[in-house]
């Protein structure tokens, strides 16, 4: 069976998720088309395959880079040679790819359609201003949603999303997979070293895009009103993304803010001289961000929303706490001693190896496509 995957978006957590998920299904019959920028680039990412990839550049221009997110041309044009040229059965959209909204029925005449569902309910989010809130909704929200009821097989990584799913759509075949760990090779063999933080070390570490949903104004708010021997640490803010909480510059002297994006040769360094790294979610629904101190065995502390626990062992892998009780975060942190550290570090990894298994996201996979292939056969 002859796979194409297309990923033609960039987002933080993006790039590391649809590569993981491309090196995993790599075969002679798997093809891809990526597009790339220059942060964000899947040739750095991804174990070559011949001259079965095809790689993008995006518009460096403003006014270009709009005109491709309303109509892809040369993406398009792409894909119908690679389908027509290597008889592709499977097309599977891997990362939102919301460009290409306008042209599931396009596709369907290629091959059998594949959506992956990041996020079926959008979290929360404060936009820095009115154009970031039309673009977002326009551009992503309305044509994520076309492409979800558009394609008749959608995967998703979540369970709660997956089980939703076969309840309400009914007429669509909804396939499950464990979420791909985010740490690719380059991550691993990463030697950049972040600038901001020379001569700083065992601090309290934030990663991700700052974003609401994310909770990060609860960690910082913990922090700076806090009285406790944490206070002595450094609470690092590492990621891109809009400021959307009032801040208290006058009690910032160990708060540091990174507020760009992370490279991705940066983040070994990121996480390894970190004391901990802490996420304070308010909601989530899928996402492969625990791999990266599971993998570094930084300890971990993050909300006890639903999402966590289905990744997490309480107090065995990770610590959990309740976003209702701030004081709560900072007194678990004071709480890690060596001994604590030591056995989040052995036990993350070890869960690590066990739920970011590879030969069974390729089983999974694999039998996702075998079924809608098979009822294609049965058809024809």
């Amino acid at each position: 069976m002859k796979k194409l995957f297309i990923c033609s978006e960039f987002y933080a957590g993006l790039l590391p998720f649809a590569a993981t998920i491309v090196n995993t299904m790599r075969d002679d019959d798997s093809y891809g088309i990526f597009v790339c920028t220059a942060k964000c680039d899947y040739r750095k990412a991804l174990t070559p395959n011949g001259d079965n990839y095809i790689f993008l550049d995006f518009p460096e221009s403003r006014i270009k880079g709009l005109l491709h997110n309303v109509y892809p041309k040369l993406l398009l044009k792409t894909i119908d040679k690679v389908c027509r040229d290597n008889n592709i059965d499977v097309i599977h959209l891997l990362t939102e790819d919301s460009s290409l909204a306008l042209h599931v029925k396009r596709l369907k005449k290629l091959a059998k359609v594949y959506y992956t569902v990041h996020d079926l309910f959008f979290h929360e989010k404060v936009y820095k201003n009115i154009l970031s809130w039309l673009l977002r909704t326009v551009l992503v929200k309305m044509r994520v949603t076309r492409l979800i009821k558009q394609t008749d097989n959608l995967v998703t990584c979540s369970k709660y999303q997956y089980n939703w799913m076969l309840k309400s759509f009914v007429k669509k075949s909804i396939f499950y997979h464990n979420f791909p760990t985010l740490v690719t090779d380059i991550i691993k063999n990463g030697e950049m070293k972040i600038p901001e933080l020379t001569g700083i070390d065992n601090y309290i570490l934030f990663f991700g895009q700052v974003e609401q949903y994310k909770g990060v104004d609860i960690l910082y708010n913990a922090f700076i009103n806090n009285t406790t021997g944490t206070s002595k640490r450094h609470l690092v803010i590492a990621g891109k993304g809009h400021i959307y909480f009032e801040r208290n510059v006058q009690k910032e002297s160990n708060v540091l803010f990174i507020n760009r994006y992370i490279d991705d040769e940066e983040i070994k360094s990121l996480f390894t001289n970190a004391f901990c790294v802490v996420f304070p979610y308010i909601s989530g629904t899928q996402s492969g961000i625990l791999s990266i101190p599971y993998y570094f065995r930084v300890p971990s502390l993050v909300s006890d929303i639903p999402f966590f626990k289905e990744l997490i062992v309480d107090n065995v892998t990770s610590i959990s706490f309740n976003n209702d009780e701030p004081g709560s975060i900072i007194q678990k942190i004071d709480d890690l001693d060596v001994s604590t550290c030591e056995t989040l570090k052995t036990n993350a990894f070890a869960f690590y190896q066990q739920i970011y298994n590879r030969e069974a996201l390729k089983h999974q996979l694999q039998s996702a496509y075998a079924a809608s292939y098979s009822a294609q056969k049965q058809l024809t």
